[in-house]
């Protein structure tokens, strides 16, 4: 719902923890002065600007902005829903059109007089995975961390989003799944972009001709130095 103090074409906003609570209501600024427009507000809160960008310190100093600012973040993050939603009806719907075509033929077979024969199906269906590389992140100081356990991935056709170690840029990426010769068994690329302030990568990989076990993530935005991540291969 769009409060008072919001213009009427931002959308609705909504507190979702204890931040949004402060900022929404320590700052008022009945007047509006020096708030930017929607367009800066919409693209602040996309990371489409700087981090200097001085809207960000306005940011915290008016609560109306804030509000608007958090507005299109929430907006932003139900269409996503929406639309994973809408993917998810698709696949589901795919894969009864291919076990509808592959009980159809065999009927059809059936009634012909035909020997009844072996039908295997290829599968093209895309199983999706999350991957969270975050707990790689690089720490400061000289205190040792124990090592994260490697991220599983399925065997198959696979829709990845992985959420990139803390520091990652957004951009395009080259992704690549090496055995432990560093041979390269599947490669894709994909675009990364800032989602609820962690950078996440969208990429496919098809490790369907693979075989289980052990293998390395190779991740890299495109021109830099490649980063490693244990993977196991289910």
């Amino acid at each position: 719902m769009t409060t008072p103090d919001q213009r009427p074409d931002t959308p609705g906003y909504e507190v979702d923890d204890e931040m949004d609570l402060l900022f929404a209501r320590a700052n008022p600024n009945p007047t509006r002065l020096g708030c930017p427009s929607t367009d800066v507000l919409k693209a602040l809160s996309r990371k489409e600007r700087s981090i200097t960008d001085p809207g960000y310190e306005h940011l915290a100093q008016c609560s109306p902005c804030y509000k608007e600012f958090r507005g299109f973040q929430q907006a932003d993050a139900r269409a996503r829903a929406v639309a994973a939603q809408a993917r998810r009806r698709w696949l589901l719907a795919a894969a009864a059109a291919i076990v509808i075509v592959g009980v159809g033929s065999w009927v059809a077979l059936r009634r012909n007089g035909a020997p009844p024969t072996t039908t295997f199906i290829n599968s093209s269906l895309v199983q999706t995975a999350r991957l969270d590389l975050r707990p790689f992140s690089v720490t400061r100081g000289t205190e040792r961390r124990q090592e994260p356990d490697p991220v599983v991935l399925p065997r198959g056709r696979i829709s990845a989003t992985i959420l990139l170690p803390v520091g990652a840029e957004p951009g395009e990426y080259e992704v690549r799944l090496l055995d432990q010769d560093l041979t390269v068994r599947a490669s894709s690329a994909g675009s990364a972009a800032i989602r609820n302030y962690v950078t996440t990568l969208e990429a496919t990989l098809d490790g369907s001709s693979i075989s289980s076990g052990r293998y390395q993530l190779g991740i890299r935005r495109v021109g830099g130095d490649w980063q490693m991540f244990p993977v196991t291969l289910q």
